[in-house]
């Protein structure tokens, strides 16, 4: 067994010492790949590469293929500097789509979206902040390690934000949260944030803070929601009145200029009138004074002849005609005082 055994060693050496060569080779190209492979590096589109030579920050790269010395001299951490992250506070989504699936609530999430306004009312309030990085190596580095950069960074925005929310809906009524005030709290909390986050200088802009489901406790949804709906009737109520007023108000304006209109018309209209009846009397006045028989004359006639004119039937009698029956058609006419005179003559 003892020859055997080193027999069989011997034929190992034997057969290493034949592929000795190949082997080295194989190892040397190895090595080599892993070299060049390490020269060479891409970062994508969405990306910004963070170059550290010996631990220490050397370069920051942007999208496209790079070199570099090898590695363990450099090395190279590709960080998403326009990917939006989003972090949910009071609920966790399961499922995003056309129908959302969330997680039932658990105790923590109630924990965080429970809180105290200012009138001593509980509320339930759930958000979501949206952030992405604005500088990749002061994300890596300024709050802790790679590994664990992500999620320091992320426990810090958790941290400040919740802290923010409750300062600002515990400064404001209960009524104020649910209704109106949601916008501006949402607009608040955004620059707040952000001023606490420059504080740790962590590299990160917040890019939105959303107010998602504002409610009041169970005990008392009912009564809030029934406050909610009559002011909600009552903005509608306002907006129909605006509409109706929007539209009468023009129509208004209209008949007022119309009428200003028709009376300045009727006013210049009047005033002409007026003035060239004024005129016309100056002007007989006038030739009156100038021959007052003749004008008292052609004056009476003109009013005769205007008179006149409007009568329909006319009977002329001449004072000095005697005998005037025979003239006289008693059926059409009848009987008439002038007729029965001219009878007894």
């Amino acid at each position: 067994m003892t020859d055997e055994f080193e027999q069989a060693i011997l034929q190992l050496k034997d057969q290493f010492r034949r592929y000795r060569r190949l082997i080295t080779l194989v190892v040397v190209v190895i090595i080599g790949l892993i070299l060049v492979s390490s020269v060479f590096y891409s970062i994508g589109p969405e990306e910004e590469g963070v170059v550290l030579r010996f631990g220490r920050h050397a370069d920051s790269t942007g999208p496209g293929l790079h070199t570099k010395f090898p590695w363990p001299i450099e090395q190279v951490i590709p960080v998403p500097v326009q990917k939006i992250n989003t972090l949910e506070f009071g609920f966790k989504t399961l499922a995003a789509g056309r129908v959302t699936q969330y997680r039932s609530p658990t105790r923590e999430d109630l924990q965080v979206a429970e809180m105290l306004s200012a009138d001593l009312n509980l509320a339930h309030v759930e958000w979501i902040v949206q952030y992405r990085i604005a500088d990749a190596f002061r994300f890596l580095f300024k709050l802790g390690g790679e590994r664990s950069q992500v999620q320091a960074v992320e426990d810090t925005i958790r941290n400040a934000s919740e802290s923010v929310i409750r300062w600002l809906v515990g400064d404001v009524s209960v009524d104020e949260v649910l209704t109106f005030g949601r916008d501006r709290i949402a607009g608040d909390a955004k620059q707040e944030l952000q001023r606490v986050l420059d504080s740790f200088d962590c590299g990160v802009t917040v890019v939105a803070v959303k107010l998602q489901t504002v409610s009041p406790p169970d005990p008392v949804k009912d009564a809030f929601d029934s406050v909610n709906r009559a002011r909600q009737n009552k903005e509608r109520a306002i907006n129909e009145a605006k509409g109706e007023r929007n539209r009468l108000l023009p129509e208004a304006r209209g008949k007022r200029d119309r009428a200003i209109a028709e009376a300045e018309g009727y006013r210049e209209r009047m005033v002409r009138t007026s003035t060239g009846r004024a005129n016309a009397f100056l002007a007989q006045l006038a030739e009156y004074r100038k021959a007052p028989e003749i004008t008292r004359t052609r004056l009476y006639l003109e009013a005769m002849e205007e008179l006149l004119q409007q009568v329909d039937e006319k009977l002329i009698i001449d004072e000095s005609v005697r005998g005037l029956v025979p003239l006289l058609d008693l059926s059409a006419a009848g009987s008439t005082p002038a007729a029965k005179k001219g009878g007894k003559r």
